[in-house]
């Protein structure tokens, strides 16, 4: 039998220090598609191969776009080194030489946003995601927003009327400021839809990130979300299939694929980027996967950039305190 041989274009920078600390690694195939194969490491973690565009967190691309499926197959082992993938049977090789590393995480490297800057943004991608087909979670965007009704319609989808009211529940427990009573209404959540990543685990992908830079980017502020993280990415071992289940662990993390990663960026940071092209390949992204991303995004953008202003509020507060305080006659 001929070996097939690949070599790799682009590689996450969090997979090149994992093959650095563990050579001549074990993994096994989980799931193999045309475009795309999971390999399964240290019993639960997956590393992501795709022949596409896209890059994952612990994953890379191949330059071949013949499938996978031709040459691997679920329960097939393959021995991982820093310079190398090689199949146990002889049959697969994937050459890591002279490969570009994609760096995961590198989204706070750049300047934040004013917070109105973030609210004009959010609300014109608000705008264009209501334009869109009202697939998956997206004809609760209305409700979920607190705006004006689209020609989205969530009488017409069973599918997001059936959870409507825990998402709504937990958008506005977040609001809220009551963490605790929120991950209780994810134990609805995680797992609720079909698909490698079902609905409601996009959705809460892209408010887990969001969380997660928030928390980077002002010190302090955020004692709660390393924590909160954390548990829904031990419910979602659980809960939900493998793929989702890393997925949200990568986001509680600050990781997403590249194509999200790039869309947070210009609506964050200031990044020039067009949004809204960024936007439109992110929907494109599985079945539903992007819209329901999209949907959580527009979510966490309104939670954030309220969070900011609350924070600045009472900072502005205390500083009147102090001064009253210093003016106050000593008795």
């Amino acid at each position: 039998m001929l070996m097939k041989m690949m070599k790799a274009i682009t590689i996450a920078d969090d997979l090149v220090e994992f093959l650095e600390n563990h050579p001549s690694h074990l993994a096994r195939v989980h799931s193999v598609f045309r475009h795309s194969v999971n390999l399964l490491i240290n019993e639960y973690e997956l590393i992501t191969l795709t022949n596409q565009g896209e890059i994952t967190p612990m994953g890379l691309t191949v330059d071949s776009i013949e499938s996978f499926t031709k040459y691997l197959q679920p329960g097939d082992d393959l021995i991982l080194d820093v310079d190398q993938f090689r199949s146990a049977d002889g049959c697969f090789f994937l050459q890591l030489q002279n490969t570009q590393v994609w760096e995961s995480g590198a989204m706070t490297n750049l300047a934040l946003r004013p917070v109105d800057q973030v609210d004009r943004i959010n609300l014109q991608l608000s705008e264009w995601l209501g334009r869109q087909p009202a697939l998956g979670l997206l004809p609760l965007l209305p409700r979920l927003t607190k705006q004006t009704a689209s020609t989205q319609s969530a009488e017409l989808n069973i599918y997001s009327r059936y959870i409507a009211d825990d998402l709504e529940a937990f958008t506005n427990a977040i609001a809220a400021d009551e963490w605790e009573l929120a991950l209780k209404v994810t134990d609805r959540l995680v797992g609720f839809g079909m698909g490698s990543t079902p609905s409601c685990d996009d959705f809460l992908a892209a408010y887990l990130v969001v969380f997660k830079i928030a928390e980077m980017s002002n010190p302090g502020f955020y004692p709660w979300v390393s924590e909160f993280n954390e548990v829904l990415a031990k419910k979602a071992k659980k809960g939900t299939t493998l793929i989702s289940a890393n997925m949200l662990r990568h986001a509680g993390n600050g990781k997403v694929s590249r194509s999200h990663q790039q869309l947070i960026q210009t609506c964050l940071f200031n990044d020039t980027n067009d949004r809204l092209q960024l936007a439109s390949h992110v929907l494109q992204h599985g079945a539903t996967s992007g819209g329901d991303f999209l949907l959580g995004f527009v979510c966490a953008l309104a939670w954030y950039r309220n969070s900011i202003l609350d924070y600045q509020k009472e900072g502005v507060n205390a500083w009147v305190d102090l001064k009253q305080s210093q003016l106050m006659p000593i008795l």
